[in-house]
């Protein structure tokens, strides 16, 4: 693990110090954010690798019903301001699944650090445990070895096929025989490793060493030794993956050898995500299922592309192409894109990207996907709603702000810990927090906890800095009150925009049956507005065509069998329930909750049978 660097700033009298994290990037998910925060310290801009936090997240896309990858398009909003408006292009790619007996026979080296930063927090039991789950699903045909490193390395198992229950056993055996001392050897694990899976090289199986460590190369091997190591024994056909455990490993290694050596790359902080790795997810890290995934995606307005995440890309006018050397069996993708639309002429729909794929199979047979386009609808009022409507675009959006205002915050304490710094960090991290509790109330969703814990504890720190009493600082951490986007609009208005933005989103769903539940109340001077607000949407909903409207009695009669109220159905599990009783496929639920200066307007519509949040339209408006 780095050493912390402090950051001093003499001046005339004593300024402020942050304790800052150091410049390499082993860590760039929230899992290393959290591990600094605990300990007081901000993370550096250079160490927040936002397609990390991006990739983090399983969105669940659909799967693909007759091809090998299923492509998902989807914008933060349904309706855009023609006066120009910021927007966030979401892609989803999702491999196809087989069952794990029908996948190709495996070739699997593993090879494991037990060096003794593995003993640190049960990390070495973690992968006792989560091997002693994969024993139990490896076929006949599977060939197995495993190799074990620290100052050197050893094979503790030769390559060996998993043909009887006495092998499985002494593989076992072996794994449990494993104990943390050392340093760190990875050019020498990755060499050994190598050579177990050439011992058995075959084209009909899937030849990969799984590479697991927590740490960094401690004996003077260079990034550049390593990577050329695994260049080339892909070149050779044995493919790579890897596997960092916890919060100090190398991530830029990590990262660079399995894109070098033609496999993935897994993040794991805990137990239970390392058990799932190697059982029903061992398939995501193992097996390829598309190979030279070529992507194009082209801007069919005047837009300016502010930045993109996912993967390797090149651009050109209005047109970016993506890279993904390997999709791996049951695997997803995402690419996101930030973009501004500028002022438009006209109102209405208009198609604004379309998107397309080719690929080659296991065999090298190459495929074309048809074309996908992505609309959105141009309306004269600046800012429609507040903030994303779409389910998935509001989880990767406000991720994506989240780790963008990390590395302003990082900034802001590395270029000099002054006041005016430090108070601009602090007003940052609060807006961050606010637009993260708000996704969280919206999505009824404990993903963002973690996120909302390390900015707690980066307002402790500021705060500490700029000397404020304790009693502020908590001040500051219970304010969650998110400001309207625009203050001058009649609420008339802003319930037309919601109104309107729930009916565009329900049209793209094409044909099914929804229950609408209303709005509730959470507050004494808003049930007026509740009242008016759900009949509004009940009529917006009856006028598209092919959607189907749940009876009103036949709702109030599930209601009362199950005991729940309106106000319970803000309830994910309980509206979900309901939605199920009812048979319908959608089921649209909605707030109104009143804060000190403000109204914030919400829906929230789930689909029954996934049971996703699909949208969640908002607005925010003032109690004024």
């Amino acid at each position: 693990m780095k050493w912390f660097i402090c950051v001093f700033l003499t001046l005339v009298c004593l300024a402020p110090c942050i304790a800052l994290a150091g410049g390499g990037k082993e860590g760039g998910s929230v899992t290393r954010t959290s591990y600094l925060a605990e300990r007081g310290t901000i993370v550096s801009p250079e160490e927040v690798l936002i397609d990390s936090y991006i990739a983090s997240i399983d969105f669940g896309y659909p799967k693909p019903l007759s091809s090998l990858l299923g492509v998902s398009l989807y914008s933060g909003h349904r309706q855009l301001s023609i006066d120009g408006q910021e927007e966030i292009i979401q892609i989803g790619i999702q491999g196809g699944k087989k069952d794990f007996g029908d996948l190709p026979p495996m070739n699997l080296a593993f090879v494991i650090d037990h060096s003794g930063s593995m003993a640190d927090a049960n990390k070495l039991d973690w992968v006792k445990d989560a091997f002693d789950i994969f024993i139990e699903q490896v076929r006949d045909v599977d060939y197995v070895s495993l190799v074990i490193f620290n100052s050197d390395a050893w094979v503790v198992f030769p390559a060996t096929k998993m043909d009887s229950r006495r092998n499985r056993m002494k593989f076992q055996r072996a794994v449990h025989s494993i104990q943390a001392t050392g340093s760190t050897n990875i050019r020498a694990g990755l060499l050994l490793g190598c050579l177990e899976v050439v011992k058995n090289l075959n084209r009909e199986y899937v030849n990969r060493v799984m590479f697991l460590s927590d740490g960094c190369d401690t004996c003077g091997n260079t990034h550049y030794d390593i990577l050329e190591l695994a260049k080339q024994f892909c070149a050779e056909g044995v493919t790579i993956s890897t596997i960092g455990v916890g919060s100090s490993f190398d991530l830029e290694l990590m990262v660079d050898m399995a894109d070098v050596g033609g496999g993935s790359s897994r993040f794991i902080s805990d137990r239970e995500e390392m058990e799932k790795t190697f059982g029903s997810e061992l398939d995501r890290m193992v097996v390829p299922l598309a190979r030279n995934v070529e992507m194009t995606l082209e801007f069919l307005l005047d837009v300016e592309v502010l930045d993109t995440w996912g993967y390797e890309n090149r651009r050109s006018g209005d047109t970016i192409r993506y890279f993904l050397p390997t999709l791996h069996h049951g695997d997803y993708e995402t690419i996101l894109v930030q973009i501004w639309v500028p002022q438009q002429r006209y109102t209405g729909t208009a198609d604004l990207v379309r998107f397309s794929v080719q690929y080659e199979d296991a065999y090298g047979n190459r495929y074309w996907s048809e074309p996908h386009i992505l609309q959105t609808n141009f309306v004269e009022m600046p800012y429609p709603v507040t903030g994303f409507t779409d389910g998935r675009v509001l989880q990767s959006g406000t991720i994506l702000h989240f780790a963008q205002n990390l590395k302003k915050i990082g900034d802001l304490c590395n270029s000099g810990a002054s006041n005016v710094n430090i108070e601009r960090a602090l007003a940052i991290t609060l807006k961050t927090k606010k637009e993260l509790v708000n996704a969280k109330m919206r999505l009824d969703y404990e993903r963002f906890d973690d996120e909302i814990r390390v900015l707690d504890r980066y307002l402790e720190i500021l705060g500490r800095e700029l000397n404020l009493a304790e009693y502020m600082v908590s001040e500051i951490t219970r304010d969650v009150e998110m400001a309207p986007m625009v203050l001058e609009r009649p609420l008339p208005n802003h319930l037309k925009n919601l109104c309107r933005e729930i009916g565009l989103d329900l049209k793209q769903k094409g044909r099914g049956v929804v229950a609408f539940c209303g709005f509730a109340s959470q507050g004494n001077s808003s049930q007026s507005m509740v009242e008016l607000l759900s009949d509004m949407v009940f009529n917006e909903i009856g006028r598209i065509s092919a959607l189907t409207l749940v009876e009103h009695y036949s709702l109030t009669a599930i209601l009362e069998e199950k005991g729940f109220s309106q106000s319970d159905l803000t309830d994910k599990l309980n509206a979900l329930a309901v939605g199920r009783s009812l048979a319908a496929d959608y089921i649209m639920t909605g707030s109104v909750i009143e804060t000190a200066n403000t109204y914030i307007v919400f829906s929230r519509l789930l689909n029954v049978k996934t049971g996703e949040v699909e949208s969640a339209a908002q607005v925010i408006v003032a109690r004024s």
